[in-house]
């Protein structure tokens, strides 16, 4: 049985305020949990919230409006927290099933009123489980829409931009970071992109290699959004990664082969100089370059 489905639900706090309900809900392991926020009226879809690496649920809802104000239109949110997040994302995928089955039948919401949404990770998780979704077909529900915000698609351009990020040795944060993708890709897939390319397909949201986009042809019939800022000027500066680098390239990529095959709600959203961290620093890889109450009305376009 998968761990994360082994929760025990312990009410660590609740608060009411303006009427709504926010509770922190522990898992089996007491480092994974998640954040429900009820709205006032009985909730008539859901919206399911993902943070990034090093984040916290709690991190997100000091950055962005979205939480309030699906709130205000009686989305029951959900924003989980999983302490060791896997790359193939199995067993967070199965969470988010087994946990939307619980919803749905408390509060009788329809299996085609949830939406999936992230940042970074968090938008890695989102598009996952769609794809699978649709692909396996073993899932509860099919995500009525899918968000996310700078995320990277395509495993075995990511391993190649580690590898450049490592030669390069001019960041020591991204140089971390990147040694930290080549061990996990590497003990995860069971060798290089070279080595084993099947298996970086398989678990990749997109793979601009192949004609069809690998597992991304499963968004043709699914409303996509993506946010994206290049922040070149940032990069440069920072970094010293030019474009082949960043998330835009295969986000601008992916959402293309989806509308030439016929997605009408794919769409790419790039912004300029909205990147900002929680703690005020410049950063074009961050929660604040999605628009919440454009994202808000976008959703709610979604289920009419």
């Amino acid at each position: 049985m998968k761990p994360y489905i082994l929760f025990i639900l312990v009410l660590i706090f609740s608060s009411q305020f303006s009427a709504q309900k926010t509770e922190k809900i522990k898992l089996k392991n007491p480092e994974d949990y998640f954040v429900k926020i009820t709205p006032k009226n009985n909730p008539t879809a859901i919206l399911f919230l993902f943070h990034g690496g090093g984040e916290t649920p709690e991190d997100v809802l000091k950055q962005i409006e979205l939480p309030q104000l699906a709130i205000k239109n009686n989305f029951l949110v959900i924003l989980p927290h999983f302490s060791n997040d896997t790359t193939k994302m199995e067993e967070e995928t199965y969470f988010i099933n087994q946990l939307a089955i619980k919803l749905m039948d408390e509060y009788a919401i329809s299996k085609d009123r949830i939406i999936l949404g992230g940042f970074s990770g968090g938008g890695m998780l989102s598009i996952t489980f769609t794809e699978r979704a649709v692909r396996d077909k073993k899932s509860a529900f099919i995500p009525k829409a899918v968000f996310a915000i700078d995320t990277p698609l395509d495993f075995e351009q990511m391993y190649q931009r580690s590898q450049r990020e490592i030669k390069r040795n001019f960041s020591e944060i991204g140089v971390s970071e990147a040694n930290w993708v080549i061990d996990d890709f590497n003990k995860t897939f069971g060798g290089t992109p070279l080595e084993v390319p099947d298996e970086y397909e398989k678990y990749s949201m997109f793979t601009y290699r192949k004609e069809d986009g690998g597992n991304a042809k499963y968004l043709l019939d699914i409303p996509i959004r993506i946010y994206t800022e290049p922040g070149i000027e940032w990069q440069l500066e920072n970094r010293h990664r030019d474009l082949y680098d960043l998330n835009c390239t295969n986000i601008s990529a992916m959402i293309n082969l989806l509308q030439l095959n016929g997605n009408k709600n794919a769409e790419a959203i790039i912004t300029f100089n909205k990147g900002k961290r929680l703690d005020g620093s410049k950063h074009p890889h961050s929660w604040s370059i999605m628009d919440s109450k454009d994202t808000m009305n976008w959703i709610l376009k979604q289920l009419k």
